[in-house]
């Protein structure tokens, strides 16, 4: 669109960044945000093997530690870390493309990823932590996986606490103590930023041009006769 012979601000995409420690439900309640919200997934890259139902491209684009070591000399990612033992990232060009394009961008990351997203783009990014009730019920939820060995359940355990105490670095806090409640509020945490003055300031300086002398829109008041009574 065309105001006063210029094109009109355009809005830049959000990133909305989600973690948790291991087992706190981050991960579905992404991809129902997502859907929800008309959010696009990031697909980050990972070192480690598919776990099974996972689609390489899909879930996540699995690469070598070869391959993902070469990214990193290239500087290909806007965000990496190794979790676990194992390495992950996001390609900072789908970063850049969709914040360019006017995209929300939504990201399933730790928070040492959450971390190099808020410093690269602090205007852009939201990020939301997702807490667990309790560590009784964050150990109850990794062992129902039923996908990893007693002592991979006690390293996740120890990590969680270490995770936990980078809450203060986020924006949001949202307990998964009931899914479709913690899915409500993350709705309205992407809703109301959405409608926040930077993310809308376009919206008003369009107005504000429309409205001008001469420009598109202005508002040309009649010329009344002055009265002579």
């Amino acid at each position: 669109m065309m105001t006063g012979g210029f094109p009109a601000p355009r809005r830049r995409g959000m990133l909305v960044v989600i973690s948790s420690p291991s087992g706190a439900g981050k991960t579905t309640l992404a991809h129902m945000l997502a859907e929800a919200q008309k959010l696009v997934f990031s697909v980050s890259y990972t070192t480690r093997t598919a776990r099974p139902g996972e689609r390489d491209g899909v879930d996540y684009k699995f690469v070598s530690d070869d391959e993902f070591s070469r990214m990193v000399d290239n500087k290909e990612f806007a965000e990496h870390a190794t979790v676990h033992g194992n390495q992950y990232g996001t390609a900072i060009h789908t970063v850049n493309r969709a914040l360019e394009d006017g995209t929300d961008y939504l990201f399933d990351i730790d928070w040492q990823g959450g971390k190099q997203i808020r410093n690269q783009w602090p205007d852009e990014s939201v990020l939301i932590f997702i807490l667990p009730p309790s560590i009784a019920e964050l150990e109850r939820r990794l062992r129902r996986r039923a996908t990893e060995s007693a002592e991979a359940i006690a390293r996740r355990l120890a990590g969680a606490k270490r995770e936990l105490e980078h809450y203060g670095e986020y924006d949001y806090l949202v307990v998964n103590d009931n899914l479709d409640r913690a899915f409500q509020q993350l709705n309205a945490i992407v809703e109301a930023n959405r409608c926040s003055r930077g993310r809308q300031a376009h919206l008003a300086e369009e107005l504000l041009t429309e409205g001008s002398a001469g420009g598109p829109g202005a508002t040309v008041m009649p010329l009344v006769p002055a009265s002579h009574d």
